[in-house]
């Protein structure tokens, strides 16, 4: 998303900026907005980015924020249970969490990182969520390969989240069972009556461009059970549902670099938390930001990473991994869950391997409710979505893993 400046600012935004300088204590304020980034390949709407200058105890100084908000009601309406989902995570589940570290992991290797939320509300029509401006991370061009260093960044820190949901189930148990309750029910999936028809479309139209006639047709013959497929797979499944940050692909990971290599990667946009299967967010992940080639050569050393991780973790809580997450059920859980990552990313690879003013339009599209043209849309980067289409429906293939989740193969 292109950058550019606000030159009249909403009232309503202009009152949550001085609610800013106010917890910050910085007071004769000035202040620019900025709708969107230069630097950053965004297609989501309702961010703003906020720099605020005045002084603190007398000094000047300069503070910068994430705003998210949308002024109108209609994207209100539409993102409250995504802004109320945030809203626990960094009020509830980074308090819970941030106690669990401080208290149990002393090796700062295997300590994950939270953004830092200045200010946020689900007060309704009021929903907002700022958060700190993280300086010398960026996100990384989701046109470009991923390499090892930066999987392996981005696995780890999602076995470091579900450790710690873990840990947080044994250490504090009626805490945890609290923010559990608040987040079972899935934002997008949890009603199938609200999972918008275009969805289907969107995975058709990757359907089109499979060249292995057998996996394009048991594709096929799951399409009209999309809904159900992604009801299902992302509901919670009790002893081993974690949380799971539910969208974690390029633009949600930001990358901090000692000259080109990355050493510290941070999660961002918690808007679609919820309680599932680990394999869910790493199914997702692994499909929506990886191809065949880099899937052959990495994805059980991957796979032997994230679970080393994870027992690591939980060792520094006193707690056997064996007994809350066995290996043979986290083999077998990639063997049925992984069909969420790739439903999922069936879905959205016209989208992410789109051009970002394409990609936001046909984001708009697929929030409706209604039947859509996917196919008006013909991306710029066509061979980059046929590719990696096929890539990932021939990996999850070669890996045997299973389409059925209660619906016929």
């Amino acid at each position: 998303m292109c950058a550019r400046k606000v030159s009249r600012v909403h009232h309503d935004l202009n009152d949550i900026i001085k609610k800013v300088a106010e917890v910050k204590e910085i007071t004769d304020i000035e202040y620019n907005v900025i709708f969107g980034f230069d630097d950053v390949d965004s297609f989501a709407s309702g961010i703003h980015n906020v720099v605020i200058n005045g002084k603190i105890n007398g000094i000047k100084v300069k503070y910068k924020v994430v705003l998210k908000w949308h002024h109108s009601a209609v994207d209100r309406t539409c993102f409250r249970d995504a802004y109320r989902r945030e809203f626990v995570f960094y009020n509830c589940v980074t308090p819970l969490l941030l106690e669990i570290q401080r208290k149990s992991i002393l090796n700062e290797g295997l300590k994950f990182k939270f953004p830092n939320c200045v200010l946020s509300s689900m007060e309704f029509d009021k929903e907002v969520i700022v958060l700190h401006h993280l300086k010398d991370y960026k996100t990384y061009n989701r046109f470009h390969k991923m390499d090892l260093h930066h999987v392996s960044l981005i696995i780890k820190n999602l076995a470091k989240l579900h450790a710690l949901s873990f840990a947080a189930a044994g250490i504090n148990p009626d805490e945890f069972d609290r923010i559990k309750d608040s987040l079972n029910r899935d934002v997008q999936y949890s009603d199938t009556k609200k999972i918008p028809k275009s969805l289907v479309y969107y995975f058709n139209a990757s359907l089109c461009v499979v060249a292995d006639e057998e996996y394009k047709d048991k594709l096929r013959n799951i399409s009209r059970h999309i809904a159900f497929i992604l009801n299902k797979l992302s509901a919670p499944i009790s002893p081993y549902s974690v949380l799971c940050h539910a969208d974690c692909w390029h633009n949600n990971v930001l990358f901090k670099y000692h000259g080109d290599r990355p050493v510290e990667a941070i999660f961002i946009d918690y808007q679609l938390a919820r309680f599932a299967s680990p394999v869910t967010d790493l199914s997702y992940f692994f499909y929506m930001c990886t191809d065949y080639e880099f899937l052959s050569k990495n994805y059980d050393q991957l796979l032997d990473i994230y679970y080393a991780t994870c027992a690591a973790v939980l060792r520094e809580c006193y707690i056997n991994i064996d007994s809350v997450y066995p290996r043979q059920i986290f083999v077998d859980e990639l063997r049925y869950y992984s069909l969420f990552g790739l439903v999922e990313a069936l879905i959205s690879m016209k989208i992410i391997t789109a051009d970002a003013v394409e990609a936001q339009k046909m984001t708009e599209m697929k929030n409706q409710l209604a039947e859509v043209n996917v196919d008006d849309y013909e991306i710029q980067h066509q061979d980059v979505f046929v590719e990696r289409v096929n890539g990932i429906v021939n990996f999850f293939f070669e890996k045997n893993y299973s389409l059925n989740c209660g619906v016929c193969e």
